[in-house]
C-alpha cells in the first residue's frame, strides 16, 4: 500500500507514535510537516484535512484518520510488511500489550511537557531544546496565552470552522490552567514514579519468563507497547528527567531498554526526524520572509542602478 500520507510535526508526541509505527512497518508513505508551533494546524487549509486541527492525521484510501490510536491500529492491521506490532488480544501477550498501551496512554504528556517548560526548575538535567526554540520557551506562558487568542480570532474570521475553533479554545484553556498549576504538574510527575516502578518490575518479570537479557517490555517480540514506551522515554530525556525516571543506578532494566532501543533502525529514523525540526523552522521562516527579501533586493538593485547612472 503506497497511497498513505502523514501530516505531522517531528516533536509532536502523538506524531512520533505514528511515525515510529510506519518505520517499523517499513511503509512507503508521503508526508507533510505541519508546524504546530506556528499554528499551522489551525490554518483553513489544514482544517479541511481534519476539522479537529490536530496532528497526526493519516490520509488513507477514501478517508482521513485523526486519532493516533486509530492510525497505529490501521497500519498494523492493513500493512503486511515489517514487524507485527499488535498481537491478538485473545492471546496472553496480546492482553499484556493492550494493558500496557492503556497505561501508557493514560499519561497526560501535554501537561507534563509544558508543565516542565512552564516550571523549568523541575527539570533535572535541563530541557534539551534546539536554540531556535529558546526564546519561545523563555516566554512560554505568553506564547500559550497568545495561542488561545489566535484560536478566538480564527473562530471569528472563519465562521465555517467556528465551532471547531471554539472547541479547541476550550480544551486549550483547560490544558493551560493545568500546566500553570505547579502542584498539578508535580502530581503527574509523582504518578510517573509509580508507573516506572511497574515498568521496571515488568521488565524483570519478562527477562525471567524469557530466560534472556534482550527481551522487550512484555516478551521477546517487539510490540506496540514498546513503541509507546520508547517515545515516553525520549520525551522524558528531552525534558531533562531521565535521571529521575531511568538512571542506571535506580532502574537498570529500564535504562538498559533505552540503550538497546537506540540501536533499532526505526528508532534511529524517528530521532533523525526529530533532529530536523530546527531546519524545518528555519525553512518556514525564510519562506514567509521571501516576499520581503525579494522586495528589499529590488530596492537595493534600484539604488545601485540609480547610483551607476
Amino acid at each position: 500500500m503506497t497511497d498513505l500520507k502523514l501530516y505531522y510535526f517531528p516533536t509532536s508526541f502523538y506524531s512520533q507514535k505514528a511515525l515510529l509505527t510506519l518505520f517499523e512497518k517499513e511503509a512507503v508513505f508521503r508526508e507533510q510537516i505541519v508546524v504546530i508551533v506556528n499554528g499551522e494546524q489551525n490554518e483553513p487549509w489544514y482544517m479541511k484535512v481534519t476539522p479537529k486541527g490536530t496532528v497526526p492525521a493519516l490520509e488513507i484510501p477514501g478517508s482521513v484518520l485523526t486519532d493516533s490510536e486509530d492510525i497505529v491500529n490501521y497500519l498494523d492491521r492493513e500493512l503486511d510488511t515489517g514487524t507485527k506490532l499488535i498481537p491478538n488480544t485473545e492471546t496472553a501477550i496480546g492482553k499484556d500489550v493492550y494493558k500496557w498501551r492503556q497505561r501508557l496512554n493514560d499519561i497526560k504528556i501535554d501537561v507534563i511537557t509544558f508543565g516542565i517548560i512552564f516550571h523549568p526548575e523541575l527539570s533535572i538535567t535541563g530541557i534539551k531544546l534546539p536554540s531556535i526554540f529558546k526564546k519561545t520557551t523563555n516566554k512560554a506562558k505568553q506564547t500559550m496565552h497568545a495561542g488561545g487568542k489566535a484560536l478566538q480570532d480564527k473562530a471569528d474570521r472563519y465562521p465555517e470552522h467556528r465551532e471547531s475553533f471554539l472547541a479547541k479554545l476550550r480544551m486549550h484553556d483547560e490544558r493551560v490552567a493545568k500546566m500553570e498549576n505547579k502542584d498539578v504538574v508535580l502530581q503527574h510527575l509523582s504518578d510517573l514514579d509509580t508507573l516506572f516502578d511497574q515498568i521496571e518490575t515488568r521488565l524483570a518479570d519478562t527477562r525471567k519468563e524469557q530466560g534472556v537479557d534482550d527481551s522487550w517490555l512484555v516478551g521477546s517480540q517487539f510490540t506496540m507497547a514498546d513503541i509507546y514506551l520508547v517515545i515516553l522515554l525520549d520525551r522524558l530525556n528531552f525534558l531533562g528527567l531521565e535521571e529521575r525516571y531511568f538512571p542506571s543506578s535506580k532502574r537498570p532494566l529500564t535504562y538498559d531498554f533505552y540503550v538497546r532501543i537506540g540501536k533499532r533502525k526505526s528508532v534511529q529514523q524517528l530521532r533523525q526526524k526529530f533532529r530536523t525540526v530546527s531546519k524545518v523552522m528555519v525553512c518556514r521562516m525564510l519562506k514567509k520572509a521571501a516576499p520581503v527579501v525579494v522586495g528589499l533586493l529590488g530596492i537595493v538593485a534600484g539604488l545601485i542602478y540609480w547610483r551607476s547612472k
